[in-house]
């Protein structure tokens, strides 16, 4: 019994002193990052996607660092840019919004996947001379909902510009796919009627001032047994055109546009028949297909999501759907 009771006494005395040493590891790491945190330490992200309004940023957290409701600097070449919080951490990446701009012009240098010096918590450390922003008045995120609020804190010493203000739709480009089906008449002498294909395309337009777009628009289409059966024609549509821009309501833009259109067609095996009559009629019907002609119409785009658009052009070069996206 005695060995026994002292065994016990001791485990509890070797317990004791480990579990204290631990204790006090875990306080020694908590301390650390805590001065890691206040002297104005960086580290280095990427940013991965800016909202149009520039005010919302997605960035990677590599170094598992950010979480929701951290406030953090964004720096480039040891200058501080701006001041954000941490609104949401998914996938290894974190949505931050802008509450207060530093530097307008290293805030403006801000591009997608560039590297970034981030500061977590105080940056008062990292550069002396920028004085901390009062964050008792600054917005609070408590979900990313609040992402979408428009309540933007800037420096009164600096002047915020927005270079695209009268713009409808503010990035330059705008890519689109699209559907549409293009008819082609039977040639004399073969079935009546008409053969209809579908026609796959691409668009690209380029907003080269405040509201006008230059587009560039690529159509294919191959039509089966046409002109007569056993045989196949590709038709290659190509468009340009000049389109201005007009706001509509509810998330809607009118686009109306005048341009040329050019279309290209290969039927190697049209004429080929051997009968002279049928011959000529199924060339002439290629031929036919082909276009070089002013077109005009009106391109008609409805918001879905930010950045992204359902489409649809109705003009005299052709008719479709599809969708587009905004960069």
């Amino acid at each position: 019994m005695k060995i026994a009771s002292k065994f016990l006494i001791y485990a509890s005395l070797i317990l004791a002193n480990f579990s204290g040493a631990w204790a006090q590891s875990l306080v020694e790491d908590a301390n650390i990052n805590v001065a890691q945190t206040a002297d104005g330490s960086s580290f280095t992200e990427t940013i991965k996607i800016i909202s149009n309004s520039k005010k919302i940023f997605i960035l990677t957290n590599n170094n598992q660092q950010l979480g929701p409701g951290d406030f953090i600097s964004l720096a480039l070449e040891n200058k501080l840019a701006a001041r954000a919080l941490v609104a949401k951490n998914h996938q290894g990446q974190v949505g931050i919004k802008i509450i207060k701009i530093y530097s307008l012009n290293q805030w403006g240098k801000l591009r997608r996947d560039q590297d970034v010096q981030i500061v977590k918590g105080d940056d008062s450390g990292f550069m002396k001379k920028i004085e901390e922003p009062k964050i008792d008045g600054a917005p609070r995120i408590k979900d990313e909902d609040d992402l979408y609020t428009k309540d933007v804190v800037i420096d009164d010493s600096v002047e915020f510009v927005d270079d695209n203000k009268n713009r409808h739709i503010k990035p330059d480009n705008v890519v689109g796919i699209f559907a549409s089906f293009l008819n082609a008449d039977n040639p004399q002498g073969a079935s009546g009627g008409s053969t209809r294909g579908t026609e796959f395309g691409l668009t690209w337009a380029y907003q080269f001032t405040d509201n006008f777009f230059v587009e560039g628009v690529y159509g294919r289409t191959l039509l089966d047994n046409y002109p007569v059966d056993s045989t196949q024609t590709l038709v290659n549509r190509l468009v340009g055109r000049l389109k201005y821009n007009i706001k509509g309501p509810l998330y809607t833009f009118f686009m109306p546009y005048v341009g040329y259109q050019s279309n290209t067609v290969s039927s190697p095996d049209a004429g080929k028949g051997g009968n002279a009559i049928t011959d000529k009629a199924e060339l002439q019907a290629v031929d036919n297909l082909k276009k070089n002609t002013v077109v005009a119409g009106v391109t008609v785009l409805r918001r879905l999501v930010p950045g992204w658009f359902l489409r649809a052009d109705i003009g005299t070069d052709l008719i479709n759907i599809g969708f587009c996206i905004e960069f």
